[in-house]
């Protein structure tokens, strides 16, 4: 008698499956239409499930790189989120959440000190009359969430006075955030755009013998706002890792196309960052550090370069985001299984 209700069971769960999957398939098919429309592309619906089979691309992910428009060759070289999961599962990453190094700011902060080039504060480790002097010194400072990513979170807090600066300790004591310096940014940098500080996604994948350095893509926003992340709303362009020149349109996450920067004019094919031969050092030597801890070999290192010459790592992303091959009309997917191999 037994034998029936688990019957049942397996059936009940088979059909509610199958219906599940069912629905997936028909939210996808309108994302997909939808994405179609939005962009006037003319694509076929199975040519996005020959590239999903091919890449484990998504609907998102199959416009975001223009699939419909590339040879099956030129798909296969994308890393696309899913691909970027099994690779690292497959060399032994962190696969947890923001409680790693790379993931928490104020662990990456407390370790990497010697690579910030700036000034911060946890004000759950400090009483309101540190948190009041350090605004007061620096009149203005970044409120970042601790453990999220994607520009989430981020936002300013000005001084105005001690009794409001208490307020805003009382708020973000035990909240799991930090306070940080605005540095100044290099004169070069506020050319493209003086709103934001412009800064640089630098994958890295570091083993044994040497640091690797994947692919460099540079962040601006495309009006006044102090967050120049792709997921707030900014755009990119790739960067010569050899020479530090930009040499791509920029392009955003609408597929919007930029030949000069909407705020200053300039032009984006080029533009050439300062202190290039010093980033590259600064980004080896952290990966370096960074690999004597575990599960930590493919990364993406945001850096700024400053007015006074020196380059700031501003925070190391593990699990990091695919977007950052857009601009380089390639992608990273065959060179990283070509160095996984090797620890």
């Amino acid at each position: 008698m037994g034998v029936i209700p688990g019957k049942v069971r397996q059936t009940v769960h088979n059909l509610a499956q199958k219906y599940r999957q069912t629905e997936r398939r028909k939210a996808e098919k309108q994302e997909f239409e939808a994405s179609c429309k939005r962009l006037s592309v003319n694509a076929s619906w199975d040519d996005y499930l020959a590239a999903r089979e091919q890449t484990l691309c998504s609907v998102r992910e199959y416009f975001l790189f223009s699939f419909y428009e590339k040879t099956p060759e030129e798909r296969d070289t994308y890393l696309t989120e899913l691909r970027r999961n099994r690779f690292i599962h497959e060399i032994g990453d962190d696969e947890s959440g923001y409680g790693s190094v790379p993931g928490n700011k104020i662990l990456f902060n407390l370790l990497f000190g010697e690579f910030l080039c700036r000034e911060w504060l946890n004000p759950t480790a400090c009483t309101a009359q540190e948190f009041a002097a350090f605004v007061k010194k620096h009149g203005t400072v970044m409120v970042k969430p601790a453990c999220d990513g994607c520009g989430r979170g981020i936002r300013l807090y000005s001084y105005a006075g001690d009794e409001d600066a208490f307020a805003q300790h009382g708020e973000l004591a035990g909240a799991a955030v930090l306070v940080e310096e605005m540095p100044a940014q290099h004169e070069q940098l506020n050319r493209l755009n003086p709103h934001c500080l412009n800064t640089v996604r630098v994958t890295t994948y570091t083993d044994r013998d040497d640091v690797h350095v994947i692919l460099s893509t540079i962040r601006t926003a495309k009006d006044d706002s102090v967050v120049d992340n792709f997921h707030a709303g900014g755009f990119c362009m790739a960067v010569n890792s050899k020479t530090g020149v930009i040499f791509s349109d920029g392009v955003d996450g609408q597929e919007r196309v930029y030949v000069t920067h909407p705020v200053t004019g300039v032009t984006l094919r080029g533009f050439a960052l300062p202190n290039w031969e010093k980033a590259l050092d600064v980004v080896r030597r952290a990966s370096r550090i960074m690999y004597e801890l575990p599960k930590c070999r493919f990364l993406g290192w945001d850096i700024a370069f400053l007015a006074n010459g020196e380059v700031a790592v501003l925070e190391c992303n593990w699990r990091q985001g695919v977007e950052t091959q857009i601009p380089h009309g390639r992608g990273m997917y065959h060179e990283l299984e070509a160095l996984k191999a090797k620890r």
